[in-house]
């Protein structure tokens, strides 16, 4: 009887061995057969390229490109437009799917944008100083793709994705004169809601002598220990929300 057990154990032993190894196999050749499919970055990037072109219109050139991670599941390059200024480097995300099917997101409607955004703003804080400067960046990363060459300013807003700009205002110490900043940050925010633009304005009050220098370059140079030379104060800001309130103002 125990001669019979142990030859049963053996046969379901064996045949255990048996199942797991070709279950390996199979994981294995299955694992070896999805490395065998995976796009090379060739491919990605002519993926990338050709949705570009077809999104908006223009030829854009590759900078750079990295492959997907466990710490970041979505290949991303850097391109700018063809015809435009390598400073206008913006990102791009692609995320491929196991169904083999990818998703393409990119940056450039910021750039994009960016000169009819600067004139509506331009226009809100003309009705207050006669002397400034200013900055419209929509910052780094990727924005929804509905947003494309054929969207308008007003067609930008949307309660349920992120769309934000930032708003850096040099305004001369003359034109400033008599003139609350805090009053005319919540005028200009005021003016935002109304065209449902959503994000941040800053205002520096910038000396006299130091205007014409004074760009976003001089800024990022500018630290705690000499803003002094170039500013009456430190920035104030508004904070507009996507729900389209004031969440924010110091």
């Amino acid at each position: 009887m125990n001669q019979w057990v142990g030859r049963i154990l053996l046969v379901v032993l064996v045949g255990t061995i048996i199942i797991l190894g070709v279950s390996g196999c199979m994981n294995k050749n299955k694992e070896q057969q999805t490395e065998e499919n995976k796009p090379t970055p060739e491919v990605i990037k002519e993926w990338v390229l050709t949705h570009l072109q077809e999104k908006y219109g223009e030829e854009f050139v590759p900078v750079s490109f990295s492959g997907s991670s466990f710490a970041y599941p979505y290949n991303q390059m850097y391109l700018y437009p063809k015809n435009g200024a390598k400073s206008d480097r913006f990102e791009a995300r692609i995320v491929i799917n196991k169904d083999g099917t990818y998703n393409i997101s990119d940056g450039y409607f910021g750039i994009l944008i960016a000169p009819e955004y600067a004139k509506v703003v331009s226009g809100f804080i003309g009705e207050i100083y006669k002397d400034f400067k200013f900055s419209v960046d929509f910052g780094e990363g990727v924005l929804p793709d509905r947003l494309n060459k054929n969207t308008k300013l007003e067609e930008t807003y949307s309660e349920n994705e992120y769309f934000k700009a930032q708003i850096t205002v040099f305004v001369k110490e003359d034109s400033a004169n008599g003139i609350d900043t805090m009053d005319s940050l919540k005028k200009i925010a005021g003016k935002m809601i109304e065209k449902k633009l959503v994000g941040n304005v800053m205002i520096y009050i910038v000396k006299n002598g130091m205007f014409d220098s004074i760009t976003m370059e001089t800024l990022n140079e500018v630290n705690s220990i000499n803003k002094g030379e170039y500013f009456l104060y430190d920035y104030k800001i508004i904070m507009i929300g996507k729900d389209l309130k004031v969440f924010h103002m110091e």
